[in-house]
C-alpha cells in the first residue's frame, strides 16, 4: 500500500518541467528527422541510398517502396466512410469471411523461490478463427511445469548456484514458437491460407541481452518459426503493439552523420505518426538490419537451408489512437508471392496485412486474436497460490521435504 501519496503527489509536480520535456522533446527531434527523410525520399532512390550507407550498419534500409510510395506511407481511404464501430466492423467481417486468422501467446509464473523446490510454470494459448458462418474456432492449450534442472543454474566458474528467475520466459518463448510452428503444419494446406499473428518481434534482436547459449536457443526458435512458414507457405507477421524502436531514425542519422551524428535518436513511431492521417494507413516497407543479429537466423527444414539475415521487413500501423504506432514485421518472401487468388490484395504481405487490419478493427485498436490468445494464456496470482499448494501436497504424499522459506512464511503469517 503507498504510505504517502501526498508526497508522491509533490515531488510529480516538482518534476514538471522534466516529465513535460521528456513528453514534447521527441516531437521537435522526431520533426527534423522527418523533414531529413522526406528530403532524401525527393533526391535519391533507395539503391543510393543503400550505397551511401553501406558499411555504416544502418538498423534498418530502404526497400523498393521508397521510390514508388508518395510520402513513404499509403493511406487507408476506406476508414473515412466508417460512421461508429459498427461499421468498421461490417468492413472487417466481409475481409474475413473464411479467412482464418491464428494467434498464439503465452504466460509464466516464476520459479517457486518461497519453497525449497523451484519449478515454474508455462502456459501456452493458440486461437484459431476460421470466420466462417456456423462460428468454427478453435481454442487450445498448453501448461507445462518446469522442472528444478532447467531453472536452477551453476556460475561461470561453477563455484555456486541459483535460480534463474528468466528461465521461465525463455521456456515460454520456445513453446510458443514451437505452437507457432506446429499450427504452420497442421494448416499448411488450408486454402486460403491462415494469416498467424506472433505477438512479439521476428527478429529476436533483444535475445543479444542474454547470455550466448540462451541467445541462441532464442535465434533456433525463431528461425524454425520463419523457414517452417516459407515453407509451407503460410504467412506469419510479427506484432508490435506500441513500437518504441528508433531503426528508421538510426538510417537517417547515417545519412547525415555532419546535421544529426550529435542529436539523440527519435522514435520511428513519433517521425511517421504525423504523416499517417488515417486510421489502417501504413508507411513503407524497410529491410530489417539491427545489430546484424539476423546473421544468425538460419536453419534446415525438410532437409533445405534457410537464411533470413536480409530477409525480414517491417512497417508502421496506425491503428490505435494517439501518435502510438504498431510495428508489423514479415519474412520477404511474402512480398514476393502472390495472394491467394479471389482474396483481397496482390501479394501475401498485402493478403497479411489486410487481414491484420480487420482484426484490428475489430479489437477496436488491436487485433482481436490476439486479445483472446492473451486473455486465456494469463496466469495470475491465485494460480501461484494453487501452485505452491500443488506442491506442498505433493510433499506430503510423497513424503519428501518441501518447506517454506523463512522469509515468506513470515510474510504470510503476517498478511
Amino acid at each position: 500500500m503507498l504510505q504517502d501519496p501526498g508526497a508522491v503527489s509533490n515531488q510529480l509536480e516538482g518534476l514538471h518541467d522534466d516529465l513535460a520535456e521528456f513528453a514534447t522533446g521527441d516531437r521537435s527531434l522526431a520533426d527534423i528527422y522527418r523533414d531529413t527523410l522526406l528530403e532524401e525520399q525527393e533526391t535519391s532512390s533507395a539503391k543510393e541510398v543503400r550505397e551511401v550507407v553501406s558499411g555504416t550498419y544502418a538498423d534498418a534500409l530502404p526497400t523498393t517502396e521508397f521510390d514508388s510510395m508518395d510520402g513513404l506511407t499509403i493511406p487507408f481511404e476506406t476508414a473515412t466512410e466508417w460512421t461508429s464501430h459498427e461499421s468498421a466492423g461490417r468492413w472487417a467481417s466481409d475481409v474475413l469471411d473464411g479467412l482464418p486468422t491464428v494467434a498464439v501467446d503465452g504466460s509464466e509464473l516464476d520459479p517457486t523461490t518461497e519453497l525449497n523446490v523451484p519449478v515454474a510454470l508455462v502456459q501456452v494459448v493458440s486461437y484459431v478463427n476460421h470466420h466462417t458462418a456456423d462460428g468454427e474456432y478453435s481454442l487450445e492449450s498448453e501448461t507445462t511445469v518446469v522442472p528444478p534442472d532447467e531453472i536452477v543454474v551453476g556460475s561461470d566458474d561453477n563455484s555456486y548456484s541459483y535460480v534463474d528467475e528468466t528461465q521461465a520466459q525463455h521456456a515460454r518463448f520456445e513453446r510458443e514458437t514451437e505452437t507457432v510452428k506446429n499450427l504452420i503444419k497442421e494448416y499448411g494446406s488450408h486454402q486460403p491460407p491462415p494469416v498467424i499473428l506472433f505477438d512479439g518481434s521476428l527478429s529476436v534482436s533483444y535475445a543479444n541481452l542474454f547470455d550466448d547459449n540462451t541467445t541462441q536457443r532464442y535465434v533456433e526458435a525463431m528461425a524454425d518459426l520463419l523457414a517452417a512458414s516459407r515453407a509451407h507457405g503460410v504467412p506469419v507477421v510479427g506484432y508490435i503493439a506500441g513500437s518504441q524502436s528508433s531503426d528508421v531514425a538510426d538510417l537517417i542519422r547515417k545519412l547525415q552523420p555532419g546535421a544529426l551524428g550529435k542529436t539523440g535518436l527519435a522514435r520511428d513511431a513519433a517521425i511517421f505518426s504525423p504523416l499517417l492521417e488515417t486510421w489502417g494507413s501504413r508507411t513503407a516497407l524497410f529491410q530489417s538490419q539491427r545489430d546484424r543479429s539476423l546473421e544468425q537466423l538460419r536453419t534446415t527444414y525438410q532437409g533445405e537451408e534457410y537464411k533470413f539475415g536480409d530477409r525480414l521487413r517491417f512497417t508502421y500501423a496506425d491503428f490505435g489512437e494517439g501518435s502510438s504506432l504498431d510495428r508489423l514485421e514479415v519474412p520477404q518472401w511474402m512480398i514476393e508471392e502472390d495472394a491467394p487468388a479471389d482474396w483481397p490484395g496482390e501479394t501475401m504481405f498485402e493478403y497479411a496485412f489486410r487481414a491484420t487490419q480487420a482484426e484490428a478493427a475489430v479489437g477496436q485498436g488491436y487485433p482481436e486474436a490476439i486479445q483472446v490468445a492473451d486473455r486465456e494464456a494469463v496466469l495470475t496470482g491465485s494460480d501461484r497460490d494453487r501452485l505452491l499448494r500443488m506442491l506442498l501436497r505433493l510433499g506430503e504424499e510423497a513424503e519428501f521435504p518441501v518447506e517454506w522459506n523463512p522469509k515468506d512464511r513470515s510474510k504470510r503469517r503476517r498478511r
